[in-house]
């Protein structure tokens, strides 16, 4: 069963109908019933219990879902006709990844680990077609806004980036986790940066310029993922699962 225990990165499907869920070495697919459909695997993780999944994306289109692993892999997987079948696998080489995001047109995947810069991959061709350096420290998360723009997290120093196509850099609040790990932008280009093992949750409004530190989170917040259509944010604990914050409160989410 997927149990509230999960620990691993969470991903909503577009159409909100579908929830992903990882735990260390594979993938459960939730309807919206929390009825499991599939159950996906296929990272070569072995009994080295310090590699796990990652990170979880579903391209906007809801027809791939990317899979990250510390094999320095992503795995992709077609949604189709009811089924979901294994796709392409990425190499990333010396790569130590962290975080994924597909382009708002779906056609390429930013990678981004703390050994290199962001790496840009063509979805289609299966191509690395360029990088992209973090401003400062060394990157842990990466998300994409809804012009295209990267979102950069990173640490030592902690600090947030927007770098658009150009290279340019915007002004970005500092975030208030020390490795600021997981990394989530809502459809309204609202920013939630969370810690690598700590309660810490920063919420950013890109255009707004507004950001707030959110209440501590119970226990942890080590990833953080915004519903498919911004209603509510939710963390993965690594104490209590995974919580849900639904504007004035976090709450544990029951899963079944």
């Amino acid at each position: 069963m997927t149990g509230n225990h999960r620990r691993g990165p969470l991903a909503w499907h577009p159409s909100g109908d579908m929830l992903a869920a990882a735990g260390r070495s594979q993938i459960d697919i939730l309807g919206r019933d929390g009825a499991r459909q599939w159950t996906l695997t296929g990272h070569s993780l072995g009994k080295d219990e310090d590699r796990r999944i990652v990170d979880l994306a579903f391209s906007p289109d809801g027809a791939l879902l990317a899979s990250l692993s510390t094999e320095r892999t992503v795995r992709l997987w077609r949604i189709r006709e009811g089924a979901c079948e294994a796709a392409q696998v990425i190499d990333l080489g010396d790569l130590m990844p962290a975080s994924l995001s597909f382009s708002p047109d779906g056609t390429e995947l930013a990678v981004a680990g703390a050994t290199g810069p962001v790496q840009i991959w063509s979805v289609y061709d299966v191509e690395r077609i360029r990088t992209v350096e973090a401003p400062e420290g060394s990157p842990l998360g990466v998300a994409h806004l809804s012009d295209g723009s990267l979102v950069i997290s990173s640490y030592e120093p902690a600090a947030l980036a927007v770098v658009d196509s150009s290279g340019a850099v915007r002004a970005r609040p500092s975030p208030a986790a020390a490795r600021p790990y997981g990394l989530s932008v809502s459809p309204e280009d609202v920013v939630a940066v969370s810690g690598e093992s700590d309660d810490t949750v920063t919420v950013w409004d890109v255009h707004g310029g507004q950001h707030r530190d959110l209440p501590p989170a119970r226990g942890s917040a080590y990833r953080v993922q915004w519903a498919h259509d911004g209603s509510a944010l939710y963390v993965v604990s690594w104490t209590f699962g995974v919580l849900r914050w639904d504007g004035t409160q976090w709450s544990r989410l029951q899963m079944p």
